[in-house]
């Protein structure tokens, strides 16, 4: 199975079923990173790679700042990194291992 960067991974078949001289194989599939996001998370997330601060998101979209950092923490958990330069590597698909 090929993943959009063309590293081959190996999945266990969930189904893998042959009826009338048909396979039919089913193999999990993990989402994109942006798929993950609601849309105000994808804003949120758009202007921190801007380079926006908190204070700064808050006050284009007239939200607290508090409610910026909610948002911050769920896509933090959503797409598991712990940094918002990670947040925006793993949304652009951008390799940090590889810096």
């Amino acid at each position: 199975m090929e993943l959009n960067d063309g590293a081959s991974v190996q999945r266990k078949p969930l189904l893998d079923v042959t009826e009338h001289g048909v396979r039919c194989l089913l193999v999990p599939v993990a989402p994109e990173p942006h798929d993950l996001l609601s849309p105000r998370e994808h804003e949120v997330a758009r202007m921190v790679g801007r380079g926006y601060t908190n204070k700064q998101i808050a006050g284009v979209l007239e939200i607290s700042l508090n409610t910026v950092s909610a948002h911050m923490r769920r896509i933090f958990t959503k797409l598991g990194v712990g940094s918002r330069a990670a947040m925006v590597a793993a949304l652009t698909g951008e390799n940090l291992a590889a810096v």
